[in-house]
């Protein structure tokens, strides 16, 4: 199946829309194609203007897949992209952009945490909550929740996303000029408080095999590093979906809850719960002492 639809103006091939992408859910890719349309317009603002790494299945989530930072050959025109660090990145800034990358298979995908054109300033620090096999998404909550309350101690605010799998990401939205030596510093200076208030359940190791409780990765906090967007789909068995929730919330969801088919109506009952990530701007002015010696 093969339609031209124009979207914004533009002319945009859709191919094979009965394809299996989650065949255990009998998901296609008109399904996902429909999905990413219906949320556009609370996902384009979080990841317009970034460079993008995708993950493309080409034969659906239980095929092969592999990772995409280079603008392919053949996309159209209209196509914005970004040169940085010799790579030439797409810009998902429209709808048309979004629908281009999905009819390739597109699946997940990995905005930059800064903005083009401005790589040495971060918008936000991100906490990533990583729990080591055999813990899960409990564990992960367990330790979100301590961070909320050390992000208190602090004066700082932070939105919380499932990861879509058993990870929760918590984004702490700044003011521009923040360098990722600085949003690094303070995923790590949160990580250590963590650390002192829970030692068996937080690590910083960064040697899998030495891993024990749920990993602080706040080496994320670098402009090659990515995390999976918000309401970016996952290739999960469920399509599950990374999806913001309330802090009050959190200890009672489940990722599974939250996929391609319930994320829409969610998100139309709650809105977008990541909408302050943009706005909020904070100043790390009373940290920088502190900061400064991580």
């Amino acid at each position: 199946m093969m339609q031209m639809v124009v979207i914004e103006g533009r002319l945009v091939r859709l191919t094979n829309l009965d394809k299996p992408m989650w065949s255990g859910l009998g998901v296609t890719k008109g399904e996902l194609l429909h999905y990413l349309a219906e949320m556009a317009s609370v996902l384009l603002p979080h990841w317009r203007g970034r460079p993008m790494t995708v993950t493309r299945y080409p034969e659906g989530v239980e095929g092969s897949f592999f990772y995409q930072k280079n603008c392919p050959a053949g996309a159209p025109d209209w196509v914005q992209t970004h040169n940085w660090n010799g790579t030439r990145y797409v810009l998902v800034n429209d709808l048309s952009t979004l629908m281009w990358l999905g009819n390739q298979g597109v699946v997940e995908f990995h905005p930059a945490e800064f903005l083009a054109g401005e790589p040495e300033s971060s918008s936000y620090a991100v906490i990533d909550l990583d729990p080591t096999s055999p813990l899960g998404f409990e564990a992960a909550v367990e330790v979100a929740l301590r961070c909320h309350e050390v992000l208190l101690q602090l004066d700082l605010k932070g939105y919380p996303k499932t990861s879509g799998a058993t990870g929760i990401h918590v984004y702490v939205p700044l003011r521009s000029g923040y360098g990722f030596d600085v949003t690094a510093a303070l995923a790590k200076t949160i990580g250590l408080m963590l650390q002192k208030a829970v030692p068996h359940m937080v690590t910083l190791e960064r040697r899998i095999k030495l891993r024990r409780g749920v990993y602080v990765d706040y080496l994320q906090n670098a402009p090659s590093k990515t995390l999976v967007g918000v309401y970016s789909p996952r290739p999960t068995p469920a399509a599950t979906v990374s999806t913001p929730v309330t802090w009050e919330e959190l200890a009672k969801i489940h990722p599974e809850e939250f996929t391609i088919r319930t994320v829409p109506q969610r998100v139309r009952e709650v809105g977008d719960l990541f909408a302050e990530v943009l706005t909020c701007g904070q100043s790390l002015h009373h940290l920088l002492p502190i900061l400064a010696s991580r």
